[in-house]
């Protein structure tokens, strides 16, 4: 008995020696790196991603990693040809406004339309709909439609201005356009309205679209323990690209940080190595910005039995905010009962939003690792002030240590 307690206290104390490794300093040197200007943010499918895929195969080699390997699949890449345009025309004025400052397009491809504006939904066959986006996008879009109007001008409230600024390439199948506006400018086509004021509303934007390969990067830790069991740990690379004017979405947070603590997490475990008793797969997905198409194609193409699965950690968005938490889905709920470990745990926080949700489809254990501030808010998201320097060291390193005591109280208590 003596000598069991002996053999188990070493191993708890090796389990939990890996997170007092961790420093933060490898990560935030990936996360510098895939933020920078040459990789023009890492749309999937462009060649800049690939140079970031290239860069991390690069890094692998250099922590001796030598089997990885990459998956190529298939991705849609949309480039604006030229910067948007917006302008309305009343009393012979015209007043245009500048795309990503007062007003933005919701993703769905190429649109040339020169129709009245209305806000009156009776009114609105074949004229722009001015409304509100606290009625909701879909239900407006619908509307529109059955009403036969040409396009839906969407006034986005004060409070969430930051909708403006962001960019999207999940596209959206759509039958007329839909443009988010400032609330100032909605304020003022709507004022001309209601004074009877004839407002012509002008909207152009152009994509060049193109088939490109994206590709995802995968590599494999056995355990010193001949094991069955793999712990999948996932973070996406690509983000949304650049703008004709050359001006880029440097994608710090989302998800360079995500990438980097996963590149950090596999230096420690390669460096000190996998005593865990199951083996570790790691994958850099690639085009989540697109529908998560990298992890689909992922559990489609497994090089593993999905089965051996026994859990799903993905990192996002994990370098800024105030809170670190970790979702969880219901399948989970066996390891956050049993967990001591103190971390604020919220199911299906984010649940669909990133790539845990392929795994949660398969019935999938899967906790997400993410920071955000009040209510969810992610700072900067998709918007091009989501730069390196703003990326904190303390919150890479606290992510990093909560996920070894995570693992290592998963290890104890169900291994």
């Amino acid at each position: 008995m003596r000598i069991i307690i002996l053999i188990l206290s070493f191993f708890l104390l090796f389990i939990s020696s890996l997170s007092s490794y961790v420093k933060g300093d490898y990560a935030l040197n990936v996360i510098y790196e895939l933020s920078d200007k040459k990789y023009m943010g890492r749309q999937a499918g462009t060649l800049e991603n690939r140079e970031a895929i290239n860069f991390l195969s690069s890094e692998l080699d250099k922590i001796n990693v030598s089997n990885y390997f990459l998956q190529d699949f298939p991705v849609e890449v949309y480039e604006l040809r030229d910067m948007p345009e917006f302008a309305i025309k009343y009393n012979q004025e015209l007043k245009k406004f500048k795309y990503r400052e007062d007003f933005r397009d919701r993703f769905s491809g190429s649109w040339k339309v020169e129709a009245p504006i209305e806000g009156d939904v009776k009114n609105i066959k074949d004229s722009f709909w001015l409304t509100d986006y606290r009625n909701g996008v879909t239900k407006s879009q619908v509307v529109a439609s059955i009403y036969g109007a040409k396009g839906v001008i969407l006034g986005i409230p004060k409070d969430m201005t930051e909708l403006i600024f962001e960019k999207s390439l999940f596209f959206q199948n759509s039958n007329l356009p839909v443009i988010y506006i400032s609330s100032q400018i909605f304020q003022n086509i709507k004022d001309l309205l209601d004074k009877k004021q004839k407002v012509i509303g002008y909207y152009r934007i152009e994509y060049d679209k193109r088939l490109e390969k994206a590709y995802n990067l995968i590599f494999y830790v056995p355990s010193k323990i001949k094991s069955e069991k793999v712990l999948l740990i996932s973070a996406h690379v690509d983000h949304v690209g650049k703008e004709p004017d050359n001006t880029f979405f440097p994608g710090a947070n989302d998800n360079a940080s995500g990438v980097g603590v996963l590149m950090e997490i596999a230096k420690l475990i390669l460096e000190k190595g996998n005593d865990y008793p199951f083996n570790i797969l790691f994958l850099v997905t690639n085009a989540e910005e697109k529908g998560l198409l990298g992890a689909k194609y992922f559990v489609e193409n497994s090089p593993i039995p999905l089965e051996n699965i026994f859990l799903n950690v993905n990192l996002d968005c994990v370098g800024r905010g105030k809170f670190l938490i970790v979702g969880y889905n219901t399948y989970a709920e066996k390891y956050i009962k049993k967990l001591s470990v103190p971390a604020n745990f919220v199911e299906n926080y984010y649940l669909s939003d990133s790539d845990q949700y392929i795994f949660h489809l398969l019935k999938i254990p899967v906790f997400f690792f993410i920071r955000s501030d009040s209510e969810g808010y992610i700072p900067d998201l998709h918007q091009k002030s989501d730069t390196r320097e703003k990326i904190k060291r303390e919150n890479l390193v606290e992510t990093m240590d909560l996920f070894f005591n995570i693992l290592d109280d998963i290890t104890l208590k169900f291994f």
